[in-house]
């Protein structure tokens, strides 16, 4: 998970990737149910973009940097800082793009084919779901 991001709870993470599955299928009356809650929540689907984003650019312990992971990672950051301004900037407005920008990214970067990006990002959705349910587990049974 992003080290920026805190952990989203399971309903906003489902609304955030329903909402950019609606936009991606050309689904408007599903993309009309859920805009009012998505442009309430400007920062909801720059969060999601964290989400997917991070762990694909960001540099990771795991291998050597090199030049190329450096001008990866950066390449992410300013994506997402242009995702986040967007939707600071212009919420309403901003919410069918973000949703395109990202299932575009999706296509592009992390699908086996650029036509995959739906699946894709169902699969997505329901890792990124279970990954914030975990969460929520953990904080009830240390509260326990």
């Amino acid at each position: 998970m992003s080290p920026i991001v805190p952990s989203l709870p399971p309903h906003l993470v489902q609304l955030g990737f329903d909402y950019i599955l609606a936009v991606e299928t050309g689904d408007d009356a599903t993309a009309a149910r859920l805009a009012p809650e998505v442009e309430q929540l400007s920062g909801l689907l720059p969060a999601i973009a964290e989400l997917i984003v991070f762990p694909v650019t960001a540099l990771s312990d795991d291998t050597d940097p090199c030049a190329d992971s450096f001008a990866l990672d950066e390449v992410g950051v300013l994506y997402l800082m242009a995702i986040r301004a967007w939707a600071t900037d212009a919420p309403t407005a901003a919410a069918p793009g973000i949703a395109d920008t990202i299932a575009h990214f999706v296509g592009q970067v992390l699908a086996d084919a650029p036509t995959d990006a739906v699946r894709t990002l169902q699969e997505l959705r329901d890792e990124q779901v279970a990954r914030a349910r975990a969460v929520v587990e953990n904080v009830v049974a240390l509260h326990r």
